[in-house]
């Protein structure tokens, strides 16, 4: 076993599934105290699962104080919780603009905002929040999805930014997968239409013809969360197999 994040109190977000679950994983394996949250049920041997509404502030806070109070410390957060709402600019609902702001953007910067204010106490940690390739170049099709990672993508600097300032060893980066083989690429494809063609063509805009898996995004989470990354912050760290590069 690894011993990389051996002591090391970590809370990630969306683990129920996905990215998020495939980085709980990880950590566990190499020794980290791994606190997994998220709206559905968390259940991965080792994780201690939190049941958690990212939009709300005191569910925050009273998550966040729980673990600060149980260890006295939190070394790394990760905010991988996220919905998308597929819809051009003049098809998207209010509605769903509005739930994809609310858990992508308002999440990350509660978790952020209450994560950096205990990881102040000794002066040190990282945060990784997830955006995406959708939030460095446009996405016809994903208005409200794309603006939210384009914030995620900016607040991430500011805060960086900030933890410089203080100042700290607080780092905060982010990062930028493409098309992911999880629950929300197949979200995306029943939002489609749900037929194999259409699961074909995603995978067929990948220069490599596939989409990235998670435990390919969850090796650059690791990275970031790590002291190997230590003079990496506020940085974007693109995982997309040359998508971007076209």
């Amino acid at each position: 076993m690894d011993s990389r994040f051996a002591g090391k109190v970590m809370l990630v977000t969306g683990a129920a599934s996905g990215i998020g679950r495939r980085t709980s994983e990880r950590l566990i394996a190499e020794g980290a105290v791994v606190h997994g949250a998220d709206l559905a049920e968390v259940r991965i041997d080792g994780v201690l699962g939190h049941k958690l509404d990212v939009t709300s502030e005191s569910a925050w806070q009273t998550l966040i104080m729980s673990i600060a109070e149980q260890h006295g410390r939190l070394d790394g957060l990760v905010n991988a919780a996220g919905v998308i709402r597929m819809g051009s600019t003049m098809e998207t609902t209010i509605e769903d603009f509005r739930l994809v702001m609310a858990v992508n953007v308002e999440g990350t910067f509660l978790g952020c905002k209450h994560a950096m204010r205990v990881m102040q106490r000794h002066g040190a940690g990282s945060i990784v929040n997830l955006s995406s390739t959708a939030g460095l170049c446009g996405s016809p099709g994903a208005a409200a999805y794309t603006a939210s990672k384009g914030a995620v993508r900016l607040l991430t600097k500011t805060s960086a930014l900030e933890a410089i300032a203080m100042p700290s060893r607080i780092r905060v980066n982010s990062v930028h997968p493409a098309l992911t083989n999880t629950p929300m690429a197949d979200a995306i494809v029943e939002q489609l239409g749900g037929s194999n063609e259409i699961r074909q063509a995603l995978s067929d805009l990948m220069p490599s013809g596939r989409l990235a898996e998670p435990d390919e995004i969850a090796s650059a989470i690791l990275f970031l969360l790590s002291d190997e990354a230590s003079y990496m912050n506020g940085s974007e760290l693109v995982i997309d197999n040359g998508f971007t590069a076209q």
